[in-house]
């Protein structure tokens, strides 16, 4: 067993993360350890920014040998202010962002894994077709698809859309259809193997 840390952005990938049904079968299976206080929650990608030193060596203090940092590549601020924006798709640049804010560099280390979700998690939602969700394309492509999604679950909350969530949805089938929900999942599994 390897015991893993986390640090999420947002309320509803903490709730994900802890929660969901899948999402513990694949620690067990990939013979992870992990438990709520491994699961730190920045609150937002600028608090993610500033404090990921701190959470880090929170992480550390607490046994975990690896630590996933999970963020959203979504550039909704900037899209409010230029309606024609349109993100780079490139999830480095979001990596990089963080890595070179203040001084962030200097405490990137091996046993760090960085994954951007694109755009954000709820595009992982749309991408396991057993949820059920109506939408146009490919879903890592979607700008907001926590609008598409909120909309058909009847709200615009990301912690009532994790909560209604996360007991049916499923990493490995979203994996078939988002590069970033792959990406983490190949990474659960390379854990597996290496330990």
């Amino acid at each position: 067993m390897v015991k893993v840390g986390f640090i999420v952005e947002g309320n509803s990938d903490a709730i994900i993360i802890k929660q969901s049904k899948n999402l513990n079968y694949l620690f067990n299976i990939y013979k992870i350890e992990f438990d709520d206080e491994l699961v730190l929650n920045a609150r937002s990608k600028s608090n993610l920014k500033k404090y990921f030193v701190d959470l880090y060596n929170n992480l550390i203090k607490k046994g975990a040998e690896i630590v996933f940092i999970l963020f959203d590549q979504d550039d909704k601020e900037e899209q409010k202010r230029n309606k024609k924006y349109k993100p780079l798709d490139c999830p480095l640049i979001a990596i990089n962002e963080l890595q070179s804010y203040r001084n962030n560099k200097n405490y990137i280390k091996d046993n760090q894994i960085f994954i951007v979700m694109t755009r954000e998690m709820e595009a992982w939602f749309l991408a396991d077709e057993n949820l059920r969700f109506n939408y146009n394309g490919n879903p890592e492509e979607i700008l907001n698809p926590s609008d598409i999604v909120g909309e058909q679950l009847g709200t615009s909350s990301h912690v009532k859309i994790a909560n209604k969530i996360k007991d049916r949805f499923s990493l490995v089938r979203a994996s078939e259809n988002s590069r970033s929900a792959k990406r983490f999942l190949d990474k659960l599994k390379k854990i597996a193997n290496e330990n």
